[in-house]
């Protein structure tokens, strides 16, 4: 018994184990607060209208409670068997949560090198996919997902998606030009598009700011009151001009991940020799 505490304190580190407990336990309550923020959010929309209809891929990124739960409920379940693993000194909860990071981190790096080398092939893969289509659809059955747009459009000084700018909110039914459009909308963009939607007297938003700005005589005379380009463009060019910002995001992102993959990793070769000297 005497050589068995002996060797549990030689190999097993209380630094390593409880810094990996602990630093898993707050990514834990963040992954758990989330989830709650987002069903919260889900019940506040979908309570009366009944469950949303998801019939592709796409369609789910559009739902932004549901992205939020999802996003959340991984966080939950990879830092609790992270918390589980070191505590229990599992050896199988902690190669789990080593390999799905490594997995996380690859996936990253891979994406990036693709969004870097192949900077062209990867907007279009943006602007072309039925994502962006579908993000200017569903604009007004979500509310989440109409509050992000604006905020989207508002922050990069934006309208629209796509290459074709103003002219993406054609595809909504409540904004496009159609004859058959019976909405006091038609023709017009969101009040997020307008250079200043605030009203002068008042200084609340009018929400009419952008009304018949699809039927301006050309891109130029539109541009005078609202943002005349895509989201896409505005984002990618917001990228370029603050390499150094987003470097850093994704360097802290990626130090975080692999000082995780240390800790379970040093940890791991702990337990392994301890069992190694019980047998």
């Amino acid at each position: 018994m005497l050589n068995m505490i002996r060797y549990s304190e030689d190999y097993i580190s209380s630094y390593t184990k409880y810094s990996l407990f602990f630093f898993n336990l707050i990514f834990w309550f963040v992954g758990g607060a989330v989830v709650a923020i987002g069903g919260w959010s889900f019940l506040e929309e979908y309570n009366f209208k009944g469950l949303p209809q998801v019939n592709s891929a796409f369609e789910l990124f559009v739902h932004v409670s549901i992205v939020i739960m999802v996003f959340g409920g991984i966080v939950f379940i990879i830092s609790f068997g992270g918390c589980l693993g070191a505590l229990r000194e599992n050896l199988c909860l902690l190669k789990c949560y080593s390999f799905t990071l490594l997995l996380l981190f690859i996936g990253e790096m891979a994406l990036t090198v693709f969004a870097f080398v192949f900077p062209n092939k990867f907007v279009d893969l943006l602007k072309v996919g039925g994502l962006s289509k579908e993000l200017i659809v569903k604009y007004r059955d979500d509310a989440n997902l109409q509050n992000v747009i604006d905020a989207l459009q508002t922050e990069f000084l934006c309208c629209g998606i796509s290459d074709e700018g103003y002219k993406d909110w054609s595809k909504n039914i409540y904004f496009n030009c159609s004859t058959q459009n019976l909405s006091p909308e038609r023709c017009a963009v969101p009040y997020s598009c307008c250079r200043n939607p605030h009203n002068i007297e008042s200084g609340l938003i009018n929400i009419m700011c952008g009304y018949q700005m699809q039927n301006a005589s050309s891109v130029t005379n539109a541009a005078e009151f609202i943002f005349a380009r895509g989201c896409i463009e505005a984002i990618q060019d917001y990228i370029v001009h603050n390499l150094h910002l987003v470097a850093g995001i994704f360097l802290v992102v990626s130090l975080i991940q692999l000082f995780a993959m240390y800790l379970c990793k040093s940890l791991l070769a702990q337990i392994n020799a301890q069992i190694s000297q019980w047998r």
